[in-house]
């Protein structure tokens, strides 16, 4: 029998970054083009992303190294208790905020 996709109910049930602050989850996002893998915590996600499933994150992000965005991917990982020995996670310490402006010409 084949299978049932996902209703709209399921979607919306899904959980969010918020449902994995305990500190023994971590979101890896890696970039398949340039195979650069980085752990983040759920909540230092939240204030760049919004409180949003874990499938959404890599359309809010762009690789630093290739600067693309086509080629990242999100998961959660809860590492065992010798993963963790040594395991390096990148702590959000601030946002900065750029005013770049955008100049158009015009006819008067």
């Amino acid at each position: 029998m084949p299978e049932k996709s996902p209703s709209r109910n399921d979607v919306l049930r899904r959980p969010t970054l918020s449902s994995f602050i305990d500190r023994t989850y971590f979101i890896k996002i890696d970039c398949q083009l340039c195979r650069v893998k980085r752990l983040y915590l759920p909540a230092d996600l939240i204030p760049l992303c919004g409180d949003i499933t874990v499938e959404r994150i890599p359309k809010k992000f762009r690789c630093e190294r290739c600067d693309t965005k086509q080629y990242l991917r999100a998961d959660l990982v809860s590492p065992s208790a010798a993963e963790m020995v040594g395991l390096r996670v990148r702590k959000l310490m601030e946002i900065k905020h750029i005013r770049k402006p955008i100049w158009k010409d015009v006819k008067l």
